[in-house]
């Protein structure tokens, strides 16, 4: 059986790069898995391929899968194939554990599981019903169920999109007032719950899922992709980023192909290009100020390169938020800074209402990112990324109060995620950053007051011009 397992993966390795082309997303906070011991895959069923899948998505992983006796026996040949491949036989129709006290002990022994809680292959593009299965196995062996949900999309020019979770540990539901029967049930229907929500995510995210391709911008143009290109190497070189997430389902932020607001603390004039290197995949805008533009040329011709919508700041602005609008509800991810102005304090400033404005007017969900950064080169830079916020029908309209309680929800998601780059950085770093800032802060009022003295001055020349005139 060794001899003939290896014969079949060995063989089978080049067919299954052409004919099944596994694009994996990881929906968990750490794209690495530090769990080294054995894992329960838990997969919705699409077909009898999806095992091929499965196993290109865990690559160096030998999988054991539970399969159903009327495949099994369906013919000698095929009988023992798959079970030189490691398959356990179910027995459905009697209902005894055989199979499931099996894959406990092969998980004790260090094996891993692969499972289709459905049982069934899906008919209609809904999740089936879970059994218990993958369940017992994990309460038995004390082995972590991996949530994994896949569109199914199989076969040559296709593109199978597995989405892989966070571990599903049973020490949770080992709960001493609850029996084997209740702690079972539980932990299914947490699994199904979480694999419904990759389901989801997947098709209010991807336009794939609704039978359409992704959109290509009329700002998007031969300058705008050069420009982000080019300097994506520098910012990747000499900034070193690196990637907080608050949870498993704040890393899909980034993976989304649909439009977002996408909004970020303000502390100096590179957070706009900064933003535009995190969510380098799709083709944000961003809203800049008018003023600036009309001061610098070229800046301003820069801002109109990179598809900003320039505000004019003194009053309402309606024409630049009637583009704002056009743009999110056209799914172009739009960056936006709340604070309205660099903030070089430690607390973040009142929000400003425009943000979530255009988030209740067009509906689109709401991304926040805090970035802690001294903007030196060779330091690394932190961008802790939060789940989508989503404003549910209580926000729905755009009035004083639904505003205000959104822009609270807001800043205290923006807070919440300062705490968390404070706390994923070295006390060193952080101290860094607050001392940038404060040297920041002291350049920008030195320079307001070399401003304000020259305009002084050259308004009491111009008064003592036109004294002597007189």
């Amino acid at each position: 059986m060794f001899l003939v397992r290896w014969f079949l993966i060995i063989t089978s390795i080049i067919p299954a790069l052409l004919f099944f082309n596994v694009k994996r997303y990881f929906l968990r906070a750490k794209k690495k898995l530090d769990y080294k011991g054995p894992i329960i895959a838990a997969l919705n069923h699409t077909s009898f391929l999806d095992y091929v899948c499965a196993l290109l998505a865990f690559p160096g992983r030998r999988f054991f899968v539970l399969v159903s006796a009327k495949f099994y026996d369906y013919n000698p040949v095929l009988t023992f194939l798959v079970k030189a491949m490691g398959v356990i036989r179910v027995d459905a129709v009697s209902g005894n554990m055989d199979a499931v006290n099996k894959a406990v002990k092969l998980l004790k022994d260090g094996k891993n599981i692969l499972i289709f809680p459905e049982g069934h292959i899906e008919t209609e593009g809904k999740l089936l019903e879970f059994g218990q299965a993958a369940a017992l196995m994990s309460l038995g062996s004390g082995a972590p169920i991996i949530p994994v949900y896949h569109n199914g999309k199989i076969g040559p020019g296709k593109r199978d999109k597995m989405f892989i979770g966070e571990p599903i540990f049973p020490d949770n539901y080992l709960i001493k007032e609850e029996n084997l029967q209740d702690q079972s049930r539980t932990l299914t229907k947490d699994l199904y719950d979480t694999i419904e929500s990759y389901r989801q995510f997947y098709l209010e995210n991807f336009y794939e899922a609704e039978g359409k391709k992704p959109k290509k911008y009329k700002h998007s143009n031969f300058l705008y992709n050069f420009v982000k290109i080019t300097a994506y190497p520098a910012i990747w070189a000499f900034m070193h980023p690196k990637y907080v997430y608050e949870n498993g389902m704040a890393r899909g932020t980034r993976l989304r192909q649909k439009g977002m607001l996408l909004v970020s603390n303000h502390s100096w004039w590179i957070d706009a290009p900064f933003m535009y290197y995190v969510f380098f995949k799709l083709s944000p805008r961003c809203i800049a100020a008018q003023d600036v533009a009309d001061i610098n040329k070229s800046w301003g011709f820069f801002e109109k390169t990179m598809g900003c919508i320039l505000l004019d700041r003194s009053g309402f602005d309606w024409g630049a938020i009637r583009t704002c609008m056009e743009c999110l509800k056209d799914d172009i991810p739009l960056v936006v800074f709340p604070e309205g102005h660099m903030n070089y304090d430690d607390d973040l400033l009142p929000f400003m209402s425009g943000a979530v404005m255009l988030a209740l007017m067009t509906g689109v969900p709401v991304a926040p990112v805090y970035m802690h950064t001294t903007y030196k080169p060779f330091r690394k830079q932190v961008y802790v990324i939060g789940e989508l916020i989503k404003f549910d029908s209580a926000f729905k309209k755009a009035d004083n109060n639904s505003v205000n309680l959104a822009n609270e929800v807001l800043y205290k998601k923006l807070t919440e995620l300062k705490h968390i780059a404070i706390r994923e950085s070295s006390p060193k770093f952080n101290r860094e950053v607050k001392e940038t800032r404060k040297q920041m802060k002291a350049n920008l009022e030195r320079v307001n007051e070399q401003i304000k003295e020259a305009a002084e001055k050259k308004s009491g020349k111009h008064a003592e011009g036109e004294q002597k005139n007189a």
